[in-house]
């Protein structure tokens, strides 16, 4: 880690709703409105866009755990805001809360945990995985 981040530090993002990120999308019986996929991965990515300046080139940051609480629903075209903050740092380890609001009301709250992981360790262990699923592939 290049700089030191603390508890306490946090992001806000601004993200404007588009079809794609309809519950519709996902399913034909679900409405037209922001889907919980969706804010999840603005919820990560909001988090992991806090840690970026902080990492080394080396380094880079996974989810562990993440946790959401869908509050309300947002219409497509709304303009949505993520806040998130670091909770509690433990070693690599670092944990985040998050809440995510539309132009009206709350509409999500939440926990990220995120490790900083050594890119090139995580590489290998990928590259060892689809060693071992191609030869029990070719055993089949």
């Amino acid at each position: 880690m290049r700089k030191s981040f603390q508890t306490g530090m946090f992001i806000e993002k601004k993200i404007e709703t588009r079809p794609e990120m309809a519950a519709s999308r996902f399913h034909e019986n679900s409405p037209r409105v922001l889907s919980s996929p969706s804010l999840i991965t603005f919820m990560q990515t909001t988090c992991a866009d806090l840690m970026a300046p902080f990492l080394d080139p080396a380094e880079m940051v996974v989810s562990v755990r993440m946790e959401m609480n869908h509050l309300a629903s947002t219409p497509i075209g709304s303009t949505i805001t993520i806040r998130a903050e670091i909770d509690r740092i433990e070693g690599n380890k670092v944990y985040f809360r998050i809440d995510a609001f539309d132009e009206v009301e709350k509409i999500a709250s939440g926990y990220n945990d995120m490790f900083i992981i050594n890119e090139e360790r995580f590489e290998r262990g990928l590259r060892r995985k689809l060693g071992a699923d191609s030869k029990k592939a070719q055993s089949l």
